[in-house]
């Protein structure tokens, strides 16, 4: 699989597994908390797509980049939600291990040589 293609699934994953996650949330978490993490989870995925559709390597990194550091804030979300117990542990440690692979591959793509 290509990697473009790969990155678009595994962020879209982990997007949809998210927002369904959300919509568990007690209804005090859901404008705040629930919200803030939709939509973190969501701009991983389109800045992938964004930077995707940029014809200059400077331009797709610079989305990458973007996408990397909403991955690192869904990371942390997901963390803190976690610690509230608002969501499944075994949920969330698929989630992390799939953000985690993802990072890594992000990571790869910024920084190599």
């Amino acid at each position: 699989m290509e990697k473009k293609n790969l990155l678009f699934n595994l962020a879209d994953n982990i997007t949809k597994k998210t927002f369904k996650l959300t919509l568990d949330f007690p209804q005090k978490f859901q404008y705040s908390l629930g919200d803030q993490l939709r939509r973190s989870c969501l701009s991983i995925v389109l800045n992938i797509v964004e930077g995707g559709a940029r014809l200059s390597q400077k331009e797709k990194k610079q989305f990458l980049n973007i996408a990397f550091g909403s991955l690192k804030e869904t990371k942390y979300l997901l963390y803190f939600s976690n610690d509230l117990r608002l969501i499944k542990k075994e949920d969330f440690e698929k989630l992390v291990d799939e953000i985690n692979h993802l990072a890594k591959l992000i990571y790869g793509l910024l920084y190599k040589k």
